[in-house]
Parts: structure tokens; C-alpha cells; sequence
């Protein structure tokens, strides 16, 4: 990256704001001591969430334009999966005082866009200098007034398992592309080690997905808002579902067959890598996208079925099964190791 490190917080806000749109809703936006919003209902869903460099990402394999846009898919992806509506961002941006003044102005024109993709603005946030890049976002949605959330705890015996997205495995399978050496990132075109452009099919996409995932968030508030019980796959769908089961007091008995094609079209790369193509479906994380249960044949269009919903069994408590057995792993935790 290039650009000029010695700005200052004025000189760097100064490039970023303008690239930044705004909304009637917004009556303060980025440039004053907060923001001012207009509430389009009285009821509003917060969530926040951080991605720091050398832990969620790094630099040699990714762009500021992919981080910002992945910092605004994790925190849009929450409120969705409340089925709520998103409606503002406030970012913190953090970043070693020698840092580029484009890196700013890449990620905050990503981190934007991607909010506005789904009616939601950035209006303010903090500038600050720091060891390592860090973003932290929160995100604002909105329910209206008859509008209960969709919680983990809603998913009952009988009821199908769902996912919003129509192929698993994808972050997963960028990720281990990224931890293999084998790649690196140069102006958003993903290049082999030696800096020679990607030659295999489809690997550069999964880098890609790994680093900017694009996950269809709008069923969280259209169509999703039918699930019995909803949240976004970020930490792999057996971490995650087993999240879903305790809260309702159930088991998910993930289908094989549902999920056979996924793993099929990641089997040539897994055995390429050494890597097991069923874990990263099964524990992959980072897709960010609705994960759901609803009531038999109520399915909405850009769902698919995966598994259902058993009752809870005293031997196997409440977590997830794969056609009726145990399942080997547990999928990301942030204080512990990925498995």
C-alpha cells in the first residue's frame, strides 16, 4: 500500500468521511462528538464485534478492502439473525501510527459499502493508533413493535434445520489455503506463494470468501423471520447448532446426505491440503450465514434443509448428531484451540 502516514487524525478523517453516505434517518453522522439517529421503532438490537490483525486475519493474505468488508458482515450478520433490520454502524479503527492513509480509506469505502448494501450507514466511530489493526464495529438494528426477535431458544422436536446459504466449507477451506503458505493477496487478486497468479480453479474464490464472505443477510429479516429459532454460522455449524440445541432443549441430527455436495466440492482441495473436507463443513466457521429451524414443511426459498429437530435425550444431552451419531469436534473457540 502507499499513501501518505504523516495526516493526522484530520487529515486521515478527511479522506475517509466523504466516502461515507448518509440517510434521512441520520440526522448527526460522523464528524460531531456522537450521532444522532431517528428510531424507526423504539426497539433496537445491539451487537458488537473486533477483528485484530495476526488473530483474524493476515495482512499478506488479505486487502483493507476484504476486512472492512468482513468486519461489516459479522456485526450486520447478528442482527439479522435476530430478524431485525440493520440500521447504523459505529466503528473503531485502530491501526500503527506509520500505516498507510489508503489502508483507511480502502477499508472504511468497503466497510460502507457492504453496510449500505443492507440499508445500514456508518455515523460515527474513533480513530486511534494501536500495535496491530483493529477494527471493532457495533451494529444498531430495529424490530418494529409487534415484532418478537428470533431467538436459539425457539426450536422444537419435529422442526427442520436450515441454512441460509447453498454451500458450507467455503471460509473454512479459504482459511486453510491462507494457513498453507501457498497463497498471498496483492491488490486484491489472490497469487500463489511465488506471486504467479492462482492457477487453480475456484481457490482464489475461497481465499476470497474466507477474507469477504457475501452471505444473503436479508432473509434474517424477510423470510427468516418464519424460523422457530435463528443465528449466524460463525463458529461452525456443529459449535453453533449445539448453541441452538441447548438453548431449546433439543437435539440436531444433521443429514449426510444434505450435506454430501458440499463436501464433494471441496474433497479435491481438502486431500490436495491433507485437510479432512467434512471438517470444514461440520466445523468450518466464518460463513456468517442464517442458520434456522422451522416447522416441517415451512422451508422458505433460499433455505435448505440439512437436519431436524429431535427431542432431547438424557444420554446425549442436547447438542448435534450426524445421522444419529456423535460428532467428532467442536468447531472455533476464541479462548481455545480450532478443532
Amino acid at each position: 500500500m502507499t499513501g501518505d502516514t504523516r495526516l493526522g487524525e484530520a487529515g486521515l478523517l478527511a479522506r475517509m468521511l466523504p466516502h461515507l453516505a448518509t440517510d434521512p434517518r441520520i440526522e448527526v453522522g460522523p464528524g460531531d462528538d456522537a450521532a444522532v439517529v431517528r428510531l424507526p421503532s423504539p426497539r433496537i438490537v445491539v451487537t458488537t464485534d473486533t477483528l485484530v490483525e495476526g488473530h483474524d486475519f493476515l495482512p499478506a493474505t488479505t486487502t483493507p478492502s476484504w476486512i472492512g468488508h468482513k468486519a461489516a458482515v459479522q456485526n450486520l450478520a447478528d442482527v439479522a439473525a435476530m430478524g431485525a433490520r440493520p440500521l447504523a454502524l459505529v466503528v473503531a479503527l485502530s491501526a500503527p501510527a506509520d500505516t498507510p492513509a489508503s489502508v483507511f480509506e480502502e477499508l472504511t469505502i468497503a466497510l460502507g459499502g457492504r453496510a449500505e448494501a443492507d440499508g445500514a450507514y456508518v455515523v460515527g466511530g474513533d480513530l486511534g493508533t494501536s500495535d496491530r489493526l483493529t477494527v471493532t464495529v457495533t451494529a444498531l438494528g430495529s424490530l418494529e413493535d409487534d415484532q418478537a426477535p428470533v431467538l436459539r431458544s425457539g426450536a422444537r422436536p419435529g422442526d427442520v434445520l436450515a441454512i441460509g446459504s447453498p454451500q458450507l466449507g467455503r471460509s473454512a477451506a479459504g482459511l486453510a489455503l491462507v494457513l498453507s503458505g501457498r497463497i498471498r493477496v496483492q491488490d486484491g487478486q489472490v497469487l500463489g506463494a511465488d506471486g504467479t497468479t492462482l492457477a487453480e480453479e475456484g481457490h482464489g474464490d475461497l481465499v476470497a470468501w474466507h477474507d469477504a464472505p457475501e452471505p444473503d443477510l436479508a432473509l434474517g429479516w424477510t423470510v427468516g423471520r418464519g424460523a422457530r429459532a435463528m443465528m449466524d454460522l460463525s463458529d461452525g455449524l456443529v459449535r453453533d447448532g449445539t448453541r441452538i440445541a441447548r438453548a431449546s432443549g433439543v437435539l440436531l441430527d444433521l443429514d449426510a446426505d444434505a450435506l454430501a455436495p458440499d463436501v464433494s466440492q471441496l474433497a479435491d482441495l481438502a486431500a490436495e491440503l491433507g485437510e479432512d473436507p467434512w471438517a470444514w463443513v461440520l466445523h468450518g466457521g466464518e460463513e456468517h450465514a442464517m442458520l434456522a429451524t422451522f416447522a416441517a414443511g415451512s422451508v422458505p426459498a433460499g433455505f435448505r434443509p440439512i437436519g431436524r429437530v429431535l427431542p432431547a435425550d438424557g444420554e446425549k444431552a442436547h447438542g448435534v448428531l450426524l445421522d444419529g451419531a456423535p460428532i467428532e469436534g467442536t468447531g472455533f473457540d476464541h479462548f481455545g484451540d480450532q478443532a
